[in-house]
């Protein structure tokens, strides 16, 4: 079974285990995407290092990386594999607690510590726009002026990551750096990724080093397949529910258009419930 980086396990164990390599993957991917060249992130501290043992790969709800950087601001990156509809309110709902965990308690508010949510998703989200990463901050309603840069919230959808196919000569750094967690691991797409590699930068090549060692570790590999075959049947559930989803609003629609004809033709709410089989409340809302 193939194991990528859009596993949240390996994902995980790459950018969130206490040692020097990983940390440095973790800083070299976060300046990348947060476009830090001028203000760096130069030091993390994990709040949650990976630990494989404490790890139930079929069980763990979100396998996010929490960190603190060198400047005091608060970090929580997550890969998500599956869709989830209400990931947006999720992560307000987390993000809250986040802001509350970075003021001490008798700090003044003053203190209130910059936090940064990340989600790197393996689907599209239509309601965040056409570009691949949007950030997201509080806003006045009308202006547009921004409110305070305290709360940021990413998201990094991989599908919109090189939409029209360009060959990677003409993708940005960044976008080369996506292209590899997109496809790294993936089975045939080895040459494409050998490809990014050798024309990608340093993100890349330390990523890559430390991926081709934690899939080649026993336990971290029993986990993650597990992981895998989990996320794969999340995933064909919430396929499945949508199918039927669909196929009942379609039942619905056509049942509200015989009934709507039927009292159009002047019918009462009792003989079109007494046709259907309904009661005359069900009939009456649907008219």
């Amino acid at each position: 079974m193939a194991l990528t980086l859009k596993n949240d396990v390996i994902f995980k164990a790459v950018f969130g285990r206490e040692n020097k390599a990983c940390k440095a993957a973790l800083i070299g991917m976060l300046n990348l995407i947060l476009d830090r060249k001028d203000d760096p992130i130069k030091s993390v501290i994990y709040k949650n290092p990976f630990n494989v043992r404490e790890t139930d790969a079929q069980k763990e709800g979100i396998l996010d990386i929490k960190a603190e950087t060198n400047r005091g601001e608060l970090l929580d990156i997550e890969m998500q594999f599956t869709e989830d509809e209400e990931i947006i309110e999720r992560n307000l709902y987390y993000h809250c607690g986040m802001v509350m965990q970075g003021l001490a308690t008798g700090e003044k508010y003053g203190k209130l510590k910059k936090t940064v949510s990340i989600s790197i998703l393996n689907y599209a989200l239509p309601r965040l726009g056409g570009e691949f990463h949007t950030c997201h901050v509080l806003r006045e309603a009308r202006t547009g002026k921004t409110l305070t840069n305290l709360m940021q919230f990413h998201y990094i959808e991989l599908p919109k990551v090189n939409r029209e196919h360009r060959p990677i000569m003409e993708l940005t750094e960044v976008e080369r750096f996506l292209e590899y967690l997109k496809y790294a691991g993936e089975p045939g797409w080895e040459d494409y990724v050998e490809a990014l590699k050798r024309q990608g930068g340093k993100e890349i090549q330390m990523t890559d080093a430390i991926m081709r060692e934690v899939t080649q570790e026993e336990i971290l590999r029993e986990k993650a397949i597990a992981r895998d075959k989990f996320l794969h049947w999340q995933a064909s559930c919430q396929r499945e529910n949508k199918k039927l989803k669909g196929e009942l609003e379609a039942a619905n629609a056509q049942l509200k258009h015989a009934i709507q004809n039927l009292a159009a033709q002047g019918m009462d709410t009792a003989k079109i419930a007494e046709i259907m089989g309904m009661g005359e409340s069900q009939i009456r809302a649907y008219l």
